[in-house]
């Protein structure tokens, strides 16, 4: 009877430790392991012939095309370098290059001429500060349209400036200026001296005031 009641004390002891054990390790959390680091790809060599140029909407030089056999390569780079790289790597021009790969395309590192004779290192040059820009006030017509690669007007011409548009100005401007007889226009423009390299055959410039006939609109 002793042995008896003292195992049935053993078992209920056990039983009850087992329980509490089982309670706090439900009420810890899992341990998981660190992520993994992400995986950074390494710059690649490339070498081939300059084809061609790109641009971003604004209409700055931000991306070098490189044709090596049958394929195709394109290389992104900031726009304040492109003054720089274009002294480089002109059109037809046969060159080396070091780059990053990205998911669609190459961030460009280095970039030399084929003999070595030029050489140019992207860190070497830092983006310039920010700036409003310079306050210019233009007048007259419209005299153009500027639009994209998908035909969608993000710009017009007005007294040899690239008035540019963003979609909800273009939206609400564009009716009002295909029709409009006189315009006044306050604007801010860069400063040429930042290395952009700009495909507008006018220079790009962001208003911030429009006065559409007898009507001022303000631009935020």
């Amino acid at each position: 009877m002793i042995f008896k009641q003292t195992t049935y004390h053993l078992l209920k002891i056990n039983f009850i430790f087992f329980a509490v054990f089982c309670f706090i390790s439900c009420g810890k959390k899992p341990v998981l392991s660190p992520p993994a680091p992400p995986q950074i790809e390494k710059p690649v060599q490339l070498e081939g012939k300059v084809i061609g140029y790109e641009n971003n909407p604004k209409g700055d030089i931000d991306k070098l095309i490189l044709a090596q056999g049958n394929q195709r390569f394109e290389i992104h780079f900031p726009p304040h370098l492109a003054r720089h790289i274009i002294d480089i790597a002109k059109v037809n021009a046969w060159i080396y290059i070091k780059a990053s790969p990205k998911k669609r395309d190459y961030e460009l590192v280095t970039i030399s001429s084929i003999d070595g004779k030029y050489f140019f290192d992207t860190k070497k040059i830092l983006p310039p500060i920010p700036s409003p820009g310079k306050e210019i006030r233009i007048r007259g017509v419209v005299s153009d349209f500027v639009r994209n690669h998908e035909s969608e007007i993000i710009g017009f011409v007005l007294d040899k400036k690239t008035v540019m548009l963003n979609p909800d100005e273009s939206r609400t401007l564009v009716p009002l200026l295909k029709k409009a007889k006189y315009l006044e226009v306050n604007a801010l423009e860069r400063d040429v001296k930042d290395g952009i390299v700009n495909t507008f055959q006018f220079p790009p410039v962001v208003m911030t005031e429009i006065k559409i006939d007898s009507i001022v609109y303000k631009i935020r």
